[in-house]
């Protein structure tokens, strides 16, 4: 089984369209809910020509990580590991997106509901943006474009910020408010947790005993940075990889060397 999304589009952006539509069957990788094909059907009328794009994705029917989060019996199975690798599956996903195809694609409309889970956990972005003209994108000049990919760049790290922290504390966000109030915890939380056998304030509780100090302290601040009200602030999103991962190698070596839980 498929799922198809319909566009519709009339003219002039049809003259850029055929261009646009080349990445999209490049746009298939393990973190992403891939596109399987398209198809073009176009009308010939009055007063305009119209055509219906037909973007063919996977079906992926598996649950989200809002879903996990909000159950108590699946958020029972997303302890620190879990919810590491189910970030950098996310994070991988993103660095596709915006490094993977050509042009990048920005502005992706990250949030954890969009997020999917298979049965072993790992992570797909779905309802990333599909790459067609807008009539808006037409009229843009070099400078503008270059100047608004920028700003959906940072965007895109700014949401995935919000997510790690969903992830870290628990919580499902619902305003910039809940960011900042979670975000001052937080930090403040890093501060007087300076010792590996103390627990970092507004992590969630059921992640109590299952992670690494070092672990957590290296999430909490690559999320920190994430969501900085400064956007020249926010890391790569290989900065982010390459900290989520230096964070479960910390938490797998606590593992097997069977160090003790942090405590209150």
């Amino acid at each position: 089984m498929v799922l198809i999304h319909r566009v519709k589009l009339k003219q002039p952006l049809l003259k850029n369209i055929m261009q646009n539509l080349k990445v999209l069957p490049y746009l298939r990788h393990r973190h992403l809910v891939s596109i399987v094909g398209h198809c073009v059907v176009t009308y010939q009328g009055y007063p305009q020509t119209a055509s219906t794009i037909f973007i063919v994705f996977e079906n992926f029917s598996n649950v989200s990580l809002k879903d996990h989060l909000t159950n108590r019996r699946k958020k029972e199975l997303l302890k620190w590991p879990q919810r590491m690798t189910i970030s950098i599956g996310i994070a991988r996903g993103i660095q596709f997106l915006h490094k993977g195809v050509a042009p990048g694609i920005f502005g992706n409309n990250l949030k954890i509901e969009n997020i999917l889970l298979d049965r072993s956990l790992n992570a797909k972005v779905s309802g990333y943006s599909i790459p067609l003209p807008s009539k808006k994108g037409l009229d843009r000049t070099l400078d503008k474009q270059v100047e608004s990919t920028n700003n959906a760049e940072k965007e895109d790290i700014y949401q995935f910020g919000v997510i790690l922290l969903e992830l870290i504390t628990g919580k499902l966000i619902t305003s910039s408010s809940e960011v900042e109030e979670l975000k001052d915890e937080l930090e403040k939380g890093l501060s007087e947790a300076a010792s590996p056998m103390l627990t970092i304030a507004a992590t969630d509780p059921n992640l109590e005993g299952t992670y690494a100090y070092e672990s957590m302290k290296t999430a909490v601040q690559i999320t920190i940075n994430c969501i900085s009200k400064f956007s020249s602030n926010h890391p790569s999103i290989e900065d982010i990889i390459w900290n989520l991962q230096y964070s479960i190698q910390v938490q797998g070596s606590r593992t097997s060397s069977g160090n003790p839980s942090p405590k209150m």
